[in-house]
């Protein structure tokens, strides 16, 4: 997409505007105005509820508010500073669009997301801790390679009370830093709008004890991101860096935080919260909480995920598993490839990770550089060059996984071997056949040890499984999860069925009932 053409449909801030979008509205400032949210702004949407917001300065002697367009029509906006004086109004008109808007929790099942288009979002996640931070510079290339690698949401640290992000008196924001936070986010949403950015709001305990004690500026930072970036139709929060269950003061913490989240963003961005590894998700209960956040090893399996989801009906994802870099696995590009497939037929959400990138970029292993570009260059081994196989998979049958149930009982009951999922009419089912060299040993929560989803590379030799279907004839097609070729179709006669792999290899196959 044209970048230019981007910018005027995406961000808009004359009288017209498209759903999906973000309208913005700017005034000059004044001498006299030394606040960074100084404007109070309502919004008329064409369905008559007003939403109110404050309006936020930049580092270029801007004030600006902005709004999410979430309704075709006209909306009214009428803009007053602290005093109340009035000091701007006006009106835009929000038509129909083809942009997928904000990620929401689908409508048609509490487990799955959307984009507020209504499409089913299939979740491919990569954790770019350090792509905000200032000293990262390969942040264009790593946006556009992950696009074009097939990743659609990145995890990446905002941090309200880092110090660049603030004053050198603490007293205050520096704006010409969350300007330059900014730019990498409308470069991406320019770009590529179906990517979805979660911004981790605080880094742990500490920080969350200032918000929760009442300091000013963490509530001021923590309200000024919010008015600027929850508006941007590729954002959602995660609140904290990972919490531990046992510390009960970050969590009440951060359920302050989580609550102020759900009743200040008009916009209703999705919040989550990480867990420390193989911890369940921290208060799932709470209504603000829509997407739950898991983080564990070696879950090509899903069994983790599979005893989460049994708990709640909310959205579940796998936040971070292990690393190209990180606690890595022999054969990176198998192990991704079981961890994604393994996931998403658990009912989840998977993720990836290349290099370090909660670290400084240095040339090797760690920081922010572009997929194909780390790749290229000896530093990962093409662990996710196979997730625009399952997108390609998922076009060519039409299949969206909401109402579907994991069920590996129909494919022998060894998730270590077959993973399964069945429709909710049960007219058809997917199968992900790993094919593994070793399944042995297999423990997918601890650190010590050589598991066999660690060191096991694909099997070099034709497999078996059979399948027990809800139905008794139908047909099934084989997909090359490592080509995104399909290879032969059957027809299927019966309800237990004894199928042979086409070649060795790992296997998906696609069922469907005649």
């Amino acid at each position: 997409m044209d970048g230019t053409s981007a910018r005027e449909s995406i961000i808009s801030s004359q009288n017209a505007a498209v759903m999906g979008g973000c309208h913005e509205i700017s005034f000059p400032r004044t001498e006299d105005c030394d606040d960074d949210i100084p404007l109070l702004v309502a919004y008329t949407l064409p369905s008559g509820v007003i939403k109110t917001t404050r309006g936020f300065a930049t580092g270029g002697d801007l004030l600006k508010a902005r709004c999410y367009v979430c309704e075709e029509g006209t909306w009214k906006w009428e803009a007053r500073n602290l005093t109340g004086r009035g000091i701007g109004s006006g009106a835009f008109r929000a038509d129909a669009s083809p942009l997928p808007g904000k990620l929401r929790v689908s409508k048609r099942d509490p487990r799955q997301l959307q984009y507020d288009s209504g499409k089913w979002y299939l979740n491919f996640g990569d954790n770019a801790q350090r792509f905000l931070s200032p000293d990262e510079s390969r942040w264009k290339a790593y946006v556009d390679q992950a696009a074009q690698a097939g990743f659609n949401r990145i995890r990446s640290n905002l941090y309200t009370l880092s110090p660049h992000l603030l004053k050198s008196d603490g007293k205050g924001l520096e704006l010409n830093a969350w300007d330059a936070i900014e730019e990498r986010l409308l470069y991406a949403l320019q770009r590529h709008p179906e990517i979805q950015f979660e911004l981790t709001l605080f880094d742990g305990p500490s920080s969350l004890a200032r918000f929760h004690d009442g300091e000013l500026i963490a509530h001021h930072a923590f309200r000024y991101a919010l008015e600027r970036f929850a508006p941007l139709p590729n954002i959602h929060w995660n609140i904290s860096s990972p919490l531990a269950a046992e510390d009960s003061d970050a969590v009440a913490a951060a359920k302050t935080v989580g609550k102020s989240l759900y009743e200040t963003d008009p916009w209703n961005s999705l919040v989550t919260l990480a867990t420390k590894r193989f911890e369940s998700p921290l208060i799932s209960e709470e209504k603000w909480h829509s997407l739950l956040s898991f983080r564990s090893l070696g879950q090509t399996t899903g069994e983790s995920l599979l005893s989460e989801r049994r708990k709640i009906d909310k959205p579940l994802a796998l936040a971070e598993d292990r690393g190209e870099r990180h606690l890595p696995a022999r054969f990176p590009r198998y192990y991704f490839r079981r961890l994604f497939w393994g996931a998403i037929l658990s009912g989840s959400q998977p993720s990836y990770r290349g290099l370090n990138t909660d670290k400084p970029y240095d040339r090797n292993s760690s920081g922010i550089e572009g997929y194909y570009d780390a790749c290229n260059a000896g530093h990962l081994q093409f662990g996710a060059h196979d997730l625009l196989y399952i997108k390609k998979f998922f076009a060519d049958t039409q299949a969206s996984l909401e109402g579907w149930k994991p069920n590996d009982a129909l494919s022998g009951g060894d998730p270590l071997l077959v993973k399964s999922i069945i429709s909710s009419d049960a007219t058809q089912c997917i199968a992900y056949l790993a094919n593994p060299e070793s399944f042995g040993a297999h423990s997918p929560n601890g650190y010590d040890g050589m598991y066999s989803d660690q060191i096991s590379d694909v099997s070099s030799t034709y497999t078996t499984f059979t399948l027990d279907l809800p139905f008794a004839s139908g047909t099934v097609e084989w997909f090359d999860p490592t080509t995104g070729e399909w290879n032969g179709k059957a027809e299927i006669t019966k309800s237990s069925t004894t199928l042979l792999t086409p070649t060795p290899g790992d296997w998906v196959v696609w069922v469907k009932r005649s």
